[in-house]
């Protein structure tokens, strides 16, 4: 019989414990609650203010032109890899001589989107770049780069190729 009394003070007691957390997690999460309300408020009104020219105004950035350049004196193989929305869109194996270029047939989407590039220099350490790198543009080139050291870089250019608004054309034929 000593057992069940013991049972009874610990129901009692777990129960009144469960009691107070509750009503004290309640009012915080009302709390919460409110300012989570105020803030979606607040993001509402911002689109509403009619701000031009900013970066909440691009659904992502156009992945114009990726060029693979050997600077280097040896033969390299490079994977390039391009991902949409987190979808693979292309995976290219690119088996460069010294000093050759190539640029990659574009099998990606052609509208603006959240993507990321990512590079591999003979099957080593893997470099990725995103359109965040370059502050959101419009549109961006890239330059997957082996330099004379043989070291993988991926500069990238917002003209030219895909990205040129057309003065480009005219610039070059000059």
């Amino acid at each position: 019989m000593s057992t069940l009394p013991r049972r009874r003070l610990l129901a009692a007691t777990g129960a009144a414990l469960t009691g107070a957390i509750a009503g004290c997690s309640s009012d915080d999460g009302e709390d919460e609650d409110e300012s989570e309300n105020e803030a979606a408020e607040n993001d509402d009104e911002s689109p509403d203010e009619g701000e031009t020219g900013s970066s909440t105004e691009v659904d992502g950035t156009i992945l114009g032109e990726i060029t693979v350049n050997n600077s280097d004196d040896t033969s390299h193989a490079v994977d390039v890899i391009v991902e949409f929305d987190r979808e693979i869109e292309a995976w290219k194996t690119e088996s460069l001589e010294a000093n050759e270029d190539v640029t990659l047939e574009r099998n990606w989407p052609t509208d603006p989107g959240q993507f990321r590039v990512t590079a591999r220099l003979d099957q080593e350490e893997l470099v990725e770049v995103t359109p965040a790198k370059w502050n959101e543009p419009n549109c961006l080139n890239l330059l997957v780069r082996i330099d004379s050291s043989g070291t993988l870089t991926i500069p990238g250019t917002t003209d030219g190729g895909p990205c040129s608004d057309g003065d480009a054309d005219s610039d070059a034929e000059e």
